[in-house]
């Protein structure tokens, strides 16, 4: 209600006459409040409004930028694959493959030879893709797990020549192209890689644990490949011996090794599934585990030994820098399955080749099983081992070369017999007694000259040359006549 204003008022409650201005409604807006606090906070809001702007930009340079770089290698490695070298090589490849799967189903036993020679080369190349193709995929990994990589899938075309000629009963074939394998890894690969690391770098210098460790294992390895065939030569030579017992002893043996190298622990019945029930870790398992956890740990090595790893120049320290893999991980993966089925049709056509070829040929049939089957399957672990030996990465050309004797001594002979076990073919751990001796001199050799953590040039030679000498042995060597007697099918 709006006042009078000639209400008349007094201070003693009177009225008395008086003008009062009328009272405004206050419509006015309300005078700004010139108040810090707020205009501070205006300003931080802003300015983090601004920051998160520009982070939103930068955000979106950097992707575009990524996926330009993801591209340009993307291209580079395209351009790297369609080089004129791979062209030529891929083309070669393919001529030759193809060139021995028609021989083989044109001509088939009227010329062993050629299917023979064209199979071998054609493996060879194959052998030299899956390696490339390992070696791309495992360069974002670390060195032990690109080593085993790399050492797996170089190995598939050994385990495939072994199941093929297993299943033909080519049991003689299966021990020597294994064997033969893993003094040819000890021998011819770890020399070779020694003499091209020790030209180019002088003395290259790795874990001297990891390498006693190494050794240790390859003399495992060798003893459980040496006990059987001692025991079954002492055995058999014994007067009154019944041979038949003496068999079935070198099986329970063989088996028995075998079991403990793959599953860890046998059971006293030897039947297949209570040693899959009760069996433990397996030696190789706990040779992979306990590697992978000493390469994440640090060195316990001396100072001495600190200073000698660590002396490096700039140059050699420059070339171990990580490369970027030129394909991708889907185009690594998708060569190695193509090619690992192609290497499996082309050995089955080799072994198949293999009686004719020696019969008529001038090679003997130990030279090709102990000499030239290994050095197929042994291709991409001797071009990766001698590639990274050039590159100054001596510890992991060590783990592929001894590894993968590790991985055939421990892993896929032991799996041969126990595959033979599974399809009743005999086969067995009794190998020819000059063979034997052969493996245990190679391991001795390479465990003298690696358990320093040091090599060069000429500890190489020292390995390369008693690989040449073995060629012409194994060329003029006729056999033994009790092991072809004893790994035969009935």
């Amino acid at each position: 209600m709006q006042q009078d204003p000639y209400e008349l008022e007094s201070i003693d409650g009177s009225c008395e006459e008086r003008y009062a201005p009328p009272r405004r409604a206050n419509t006015e807006p309300a005078p700004r409040i010139n108040s810090p606090f707020i205009s501070r906070k205006r300003i931080i809001t802003s300015t983090v409004d601004l920051v998160n702007n520009r982070l939103q930009k930068s955000a979106t340079l950097e992707k575009t930028l990524t996926a330009a770089d993801g591209q340009q290698s993307r291209l580079q490695g395209m351009r790297r694959i369609v080089s004129p070298f791979w062209v030529t090589f891929s083309c070669i490849t393919i001529a030759l493959t193809a060139l021995s799967w028609a021989l083989h189903f044109a001509l088939g036993d009227k010329s062993p030879t050629g299917v023979f020679v064209s199979a071998f080369m054609a493996l060879m190349l194959q052998a030299y893709i899956l390696g490339y193709a390992t070696e791309q995929l495992s360069l974002s990994s670390g060195e032990k797990v690109a080593a085993l990589l790399n050492v797996s899938f170089g190995n598939a075309v050994e385990l495939i020549v072994a199941i093929i000629a297993l299943t033909k009963c080519e049991l003689e074939v299966v021990q020597s192209s294994l064997i033969g394998s893993v003094f040819s890894n000890l021998l011819l690969v770890t020399g070779m890689a020694l003499i091209a690391g020790g030209l180019r770098h002088g003395v290259q210098r790795f874990s001297s644990e990891e390498a006693q460790l190494q050794s240790a294992l390859l003399v495992f390895a060798c003893c459980s490949i040496l006990f059987p065939t001692v025991s079954y030569i002492l055995q058999s030579f014994n007067n009154g011996a019944n041979l038949v017992s003496v068999d079935n002893q070198l099986y329970a043996f063989s088996r028995g090794s075998a079991v403990v190298s793959v599953l860890g622990k046998i059971s006293p019945s030897l039947a297949p599934m209570h040693i899959l029930k009760r069996s433990s870790i397996p030696v190789y398992v706990c040779f992979l585990t306990y590697s992978m956890g000493l390469s994440k740990k640090p060195s316990t090595a001396t100072k001495a030994d600190d200073l000698e790893l660590n002396d490096t120049s700039p140059t050699e320290t420059s070339e171990e820098e990580d490369e970027e893999p030129s394909i991708g991980r889907i185009t690594a993966l998708s060569i190695l399955l193509g090619v690992t089925a192609v290497v499996g049709v082309t050995a089955e056509f080799l072994v198949s080749s293999l009686d004719g070829m020696t019969s008529e040929g001038p090679l003997s049939k130990q030279f090709v099983s102990v000499i030239l089957l290994p050095i197929v399957g042994n291709a991409a672990e001797h071009c990766s081992a001698i590639m990274l030996a050039v590159k100054n990465k001596a510890r992991m050309s060590l783990d592929i070369a001894v590894g993968s004797s590790l991985q055939i001594s421990l892993f896929v002979l032991p799996v041969s017999v126990l595959l033979g076990w599974a399809m009743g073919h005999p086969m067995t751990l009794f190998f020819d007694p000059f063979q034997a001796v052969v493996l245990l001199v190679s391991v001795l050799l390479v465990s003298f000259i690696i358990q320093d953590g040091k090599s060069n040039w000429m500890e190489g030679v020292l390995l390369f040359a008693p690989f040449v000498n073995l060629c012409v042995g194994f060329q003029v060597y006729s056999g033994f006549e009790s092991t072809t007697a004893v790994n035969t099918c009935s």
